[in-house]
């Protein structure tokens, strides 16, 4: 009886506990203002999180010279920079936005040749380790392209199946996404009127006679990653995917066991194997157009014509490869062709071809060599044209070339043929030369390269000129940025006046947007900071000023401009106005009111102990603002944060405020709200006077209630459902 009774308890105690949190879920869902919203113990009210990268370099082929290390987020935004050597590894800690996923680090040795990794950001710590031709860039960050990421079979379904038995097949029409997953299953295709589009999740998967489908509705097929799908015709023919408006996105694994003849759209981001014939069939509207970020081999033919254009982003291995018939082929990274290479149209070589037996430059046709590309081939027949364009680039032939009488070598190219032209009836002009000298570094697109480079160090500090930010002083070496740079690069931090009383959280009392440069040495040690701050709004009535708190000594510091270095505190206090009611006139928080221009500040410090940017990171630092009106020590920081060496500690615990030096707690009321955020775009749109700020964010409640999880980009997102325009400030 007593065990049930104990039972009965506990189940009555969870059910209670688990309707209490679905209640405050929904009580903060319906929430009219901030503190309805339902916080979550240990929230911190952070959009961006510390992430530790620690880089290290196992080649020694440059002895004492050092590599440059540069981590770059989505689109190319530069997360951190500096120097690693052979025992000298590069290590930084950056605050990233929690919708930063993913990075690229891209390790530049003193030769100029770069190897990338690209890492996932599911951990605080990233470790890396770059080995002497280690040939791991992503092709997309070669061609400073970003791979899409790939969908799913749980969201976006008009229909799920799920394979139980081999043979089934699959029915696609309407329009609606298909969504088929298992594993080790044979399935057969239909689209049918309307078309649509079939999404495949599951490894070993086999398609029978795709070519069967003949409709003109558009037909669409992606393979998701970690697929693995085999298209195989059951005549032993190659796989027919050519009609009007066909669409075929790899993630995963593809394998054409027979050839593919495909017209339409490919976009690979995966890898495609291909037994047989690689086809892009004629098309010419919509016109057929394949792009690959990715892997594809090819043990055939790689027929590439009819007016078709090919975007080569990554690697593609064939045993021959022809471009015929007014298509045109542009190649960003690299071509291995292990036998015939046939070219009877345009094609553009930004990157790296191989060919391993004949080269065929067909009458009328050219092939475009840009910016330090290169051609490598045993032997060449030119009966039309190889033209260099901007950068000097390089056609290296290892056995025979025959430049006929119609052929044409020109523009900005060195032709380099050891043995001389043994057959030379045409024409080099227009600036083209025979030589070999010319340096083309290895790289995850060219492992081969060219010429032996020649590298300068003007100032002595182990970074090599062409990688060095300051290469004629031996003090500087590398620009790191926080927040993140880019086209928004910076972040904005802004706050509630009323500490220690709860304020109105229109969180427009003071708005301040900034950017900072951290200027490393040759060492990773910080020398210099440079600081951009923009005062937006003063929607408070107190006299505030405003400060940032650096993770360094005072002592530490010299050469202060455009700022003051505060007296009287152990840390640098780095302050840039003392009343913001000085700086602007108007409030810029009420649209009826006229509009002050934004204010900007910048400063300047050195930075003399030695400190690594290790220990200094990549960060928002500590912002704060003090009210005049209640004195210098009534700082306001954000949650979490300490307070400075001035503060008034004695202001701890009373009104609203709960923090509690002991529990390591700051700047927080009881039930967990904020007196400051801090959010990382520099474009940020605050509330209007008087609005809350959920009145304004109309996905902040369920950002906070998922601890953060959910809505990552409450802040950036322009979504009509994220915002009611309405109440922010908008002039």
């Amino acid at each position: 009886m007593r065990k049930y009774l104990l039972f009965t308890t506990v189940l009555a105690s969870f059910v209670f506990n688990a309707c209490n949190k679905e209640s405050d879920i929904e009580r903060s869902l319906s929430a009219k203002k901030l503190s309805d919203v339902k916080v979550p113990e240990g929230f911190t009210w952070e959009s961006s999180r510390n992430v530790t990268f620690k880089v290290n370099i196992t080649d020694n082929s440059f002895g004492n010279l050092l590599s440059v290390v540069a981590i770059y987020g989505p689109d190319s935004k530069l997360i951190a920079k500096g120097s690693a050597g052979v025992g000298k590894s590069f290590e930084t800690t950056a605050y990233l936005p929690n919708t930063v996923t993913e990075a690229y680090i891209i390790r530049t040795a003193p030769d100029n040749s770069n190897t990338t990794e690209k890492v996932t950001l599911n951990k605080a710590e990233v470790n890396v380790s770059f080995a002497q031709s280690a040939v791991t860039v992503s092709s997309a960050k070669s061609s400073n392209k970003v791979l899409a990421t790939s969908p799913n079979c749980t969201s976006g379904c008009t229909q799920s199946v799920s394979l139980s038995s081999n043979n089934q097949t699959v029915t696609i029409s309407g329009g609606k996404t298909v969504c088929v997953s298992g594993s080790n299953k044979t399935l057969d295709v239909s689209f049918t009127n309307g078309g649509g589009t079939l999404r495949l999740c599951g490894t070993n998967l086999t398609i029978a006679d795709l070519d069967d489908n003949k409709i003109n509705d558009p037909m669409k097929i992606v393979v998701t990653d970690g697929s693995i799908v085999t298209f195989d015709d059951k005549n032993n023919k190659a796989t027919n995917f050519n009609q009007n408006n066909n669409t075929l996105e790899n993630y995963g694994t593809i394998t054409f066991d027979g050839g593919i003849n495909l017209a339409g759209v490919l976009t690979n981001n995966g890898i495609i194997n291909v037994i047989g014939e690689y086809s892009t069939e004629t098309q010419t509207s919509p016109q057929t157009v394949h792009t690959n970020n990715g892997t594809i081999t090819v043990n055939g033919l790689m027929d590439v014509g009819s007016n078709s254009l090919f975007y080569n982003n990554g690697s593609i291995k064939t045993t021959d490869f022809r471009v015929f018939n007014h298509a045109t082929f542009f190649n960003y990274c690299k071509l291995w062709v292990t036998n015939e290479y046939d070219h009877s149209t345009t094609m553009k070589n930004y990157g790296y071809i191989r060919v391993d037996s004949k080269t065929f430059i067909n009458g009328t046709s050219e092939l475009g060599q840009y910016n330090g590309a290169q051609l490598t081939t045993k032997d060449i027949k030119i009966n039309g044209t190889i033209k260099g364009y901007n950068n000097t680039s390089l056609v290296k032939v290892t056995n025979e070339t025959e430049l006929t009488g119609a052929g044409t070598i020109t523009g900005a190219l060195q032709y380099c043929d050891a043995n001389g032209l043994e057959k030379n009836l045409g024409t080099i002009n227009g600036g083209a030369t025979l030589a070999c000298g010319l340096l083309i570094p290895i790289s995850s697109c060219n492992p081969e390269g060219n010429g032996t480079p020649v590298i300068m160090d003007t100032d002595g500090d182990g970074v090599p000129d062409a990688l060095d930010d300051y290469p004629t002083d031996a003090s500087k070496a590398f620009i790191n940025y926080a927040i993140l740079g880019g086209a928004d690069a910076g972040a904005t931090v802004t706050f509630e006046d009323m500490w220690p009383i709860k304020g109105d959280y229109d969180l427009n009392d003071v708005v301040m947007s900034y950017q900072l440069k951290i200027i490393s040495n040759a060492s990773n040690a910080v020398v210099q900071v440079d600081g951009n701050y923009m005062l937006t709004a003063r929607g408070g009535i107190f006299h505030n000023g405003f400060g940032i708190e650096f993770p360094i000594n005072r002592t530490a510091v010299s050469n202060v401009t455009g700022a003051t270095l505060e007296a009287g505190q152990s840390k640098a206090v780095i302050i840039l106005f003392n009343d913001m009611h000085n700086e602007m006139y108007y409030m810029n928080t009420r649209l009826e009111d006229p509009k002050s221009p934004s204010v900007s500040y910048s400063f300047s410090f050195q930075v003399n102990d030695g400190t690594k940017l290790s220990d200094f990171g990549l960060s928002e630092y500590n912002p704060f603002i003090w009210s005049q009106d209640a004195g210098r020590g009534a700082e306001v920081h954000l949650p979490g944060k300490k307070p400075t060496s001035l503060a008034n500690l004695t202001l701890f615990g009373t009104g609203d405020d709960k923090s509690s030096p002991a529990q390591n707690k700051y700047y927080v009321t009881a039930e967990g709200y904020p007196w400051a955020i801090s959010v990382p775009i520099k474009s940020f749109t605050y509330p209007i006077e008087g609005k809350d700020i959920i009145t304004a964010y109309l996905k902040l409640p369920e950002w906070i209630t998922s601890g953060g999880t959910k809505y990552k980009d409450w802040y950036s997102n322009t979504a009509g459902d994220y915002r009611n325009k309405e109440n922010l400030f908008v002039p």
